[in-house]
């Protein structure tokens, strides 16, 4: 019976630890912003995929994708 107990009480810490989890990842807010002295792009995400992450990640860095042509 004790080990029962244990194993509940341990799949409902992981289920806390893994809601948690889901929580934070999804009001996590990233910034992204140029690094072109004088640019003002600045990209605000917040619950994005990894994926979607790089890509707007790459998009800020790269000037030329949204800067005016030098």
């Amino acid at each position: 019976m004790l080990l029962v107990f244990y194993a509940v009480g341990i799949a409902v810490c992981l289920a806390g630890m893994y809601l948690a989890r889901r929580l934070r990842d999804r009001y996590r807010t990233t910034v992204y912003t140029c690094p072109v002295k004088g640019c003002g792009v600045s990209i605000l995400a917040s619950g994005s995929s990894d994926a979607e992450l790089d890509r707007l990640r790459d998009l800020a860095v790269d000037h030329s994708k949204h800067g005016p042509a030098s």
